[in-house]
């Protein structure tokens, strides 16, 4: 198997190019990069979703997928502003063997060893179909993940690599998320007469007192940890003379094995009535995704391991990853059991200067390839 580096960093580098920040959403410059790569080399694909968020899907095997997908996503968080990067953000440079800018390893760079990866593989002439994905809208929601679930055109597919920087590390879960927003609704008056209104500030505060205080009931978990929360956003009042009627606080939760976001909700509501809050204060569902966890007896754990261990010459961390991917939606939604397993450091993402080793983005590569290899074959190509 020969790897083309050459390749692997000119289509990293056209995809960092391919300006996809989301907010506001724009992956279809992206997406194109990708889909003309991979036809050059007679890969075709099938486009779920709109045409200026498409989600992609590649098929080694004329449209017919097999037990396993190696998926990642094609937006990035915002570049923020450039006179904190060194390098040009959007320009892909190569300095010192490192390729930067915003998506280098999150995960512009990881996109390009999976379609690398596919290259090989169908190069290699392998009987048993691949299929690779590339979404868009995993940074604010993985809504492109949701509507390739819907579309039902992985279903049948047993395993996915979810190619998010680990350091080649192997995760078998996630931490789920839940955001809320604590709304306290108060009664304006004069600041000179407090008395006559009700802070909905002070209110609030009360509220995120009991709500984070202590923690939500949970099932203790080596490779998950402990849940966290973390209040992210608070906003109240008109004017510093008046007494503030509203106030709205935003909370970011993760959760682990045993807690579930009906139940977290359910909890969070009820501290607030036994605290007697309840007719002021109420909790907004705004956003959510459950926990996942692998079996580390399942082909996939054992079959990643293996492969990072036969190819970089150490046995792989196991761990959960503390943030969210699309294996929170590919996982429940349609039975796909991933781990997660990248090329760079998840501490370079969201970062200026962000970067990831060209060496990273090969040795990943090999790995994609020796998971697509040695896979389980039991089940049947699927035709969607």
């Amino acid at each position: 198997m020969e790897i083309d580096r050459k390749r692997i960093v000119a289509l990293a580098r056209d995809l960092i190019a391919a300006n996809s920040e989301n907010p506001p959403g724009r992956e279809a410059e992206a997406a194109r990069v990708l889909r003309e790569h991979l036809e050059a080399y007679g890969i075709a694909s099938r486009q779920i979703g709109s045409s200026r968020r498409p989600n992609l899907v590649f098929f080694s095997h004329e449209g017919r997928t097999g037990p396993l997908v190696l998926h990642g996503h094609l937006d990035t968080v915002p570049a923020g502003p450039k006179e904190q990067w060194e390098h040009d953000p959007f320009a892909g440079e190569v300095v010192g063997g490192r390729l930067y800018g915003r998506g280098a390893c999150d995960m512009k760079g990881p996109v390009a060893s999976l379609a690398e990866a596919l290259v090989l593989y169908v190069e290699s002439g392998a009987s048993t179909p691949l299929t690779v994905l590339a979404t868009a809208d995993e940074e604010s929601g993985c809504s492109g993940a949701e509507e390739v679930a819907k579309s039902g055109v992985l279903s049948g597919v047993q395993f996915g690599v979810c190619a998010e920087p680990t350091d080649l590390d192997v995760f078998v879960g996630e931490k789920g998320m839940l955001w809320t927003r604590v709304v306290a609704v108060g009664r304006a008056a004069h600041a000179s007469r407090p008395e006559e209104g009700v802070n909905a500030i002070e209110l609030c505060i009360a509220a995120l007192r009991v709500l984070t205080g202590e923690r939500y009931s949970y099932e203790p978990s080596e490779l998950m940890g402990s849940p966290t929360v973390n209040v992210g956003r608070i906003r109240g009042g008109v004017k510093i003379n008046v007494v503030p009627d509203r106030c709205e606080a935003e909370v970011d939760m993760r959760l682990v094995r045993g807690q579930t976001l009906d139940g977290v909700l359910s909890e969070m509501r009820a501290r607030l009535s036994d605290a007697g809050l309840g007719d002021t204060v109420r909790v907004e569902y705004v956003h959510g995704k459950p926990a996942v966890i692998t079996p580390l007896d399942s082909p996939i754990v054992q079959v990643a391991s293996q492969a990072v261990k036969s190819i970089i010459g150490r046995s792989p961390g196991l761990c959960a990853a503390p943030y969210g991917t699309d294996c929170s939606v590919l996982q429940p939604k349609i039975g796909i059991i991933n781990v997660i397993c990248g090329p760079g450091s998840i501490e370079q993402a969201h970062q200026p200067n962000e970067f990831v080793s060209i060496d990273d983005l090969v040795t990943a590569t090999k790995v994609y390839v020796r998971v697509a290899d040695q896979i389980p074959k039991g089940t049947r190509a699927h035709e969607p």
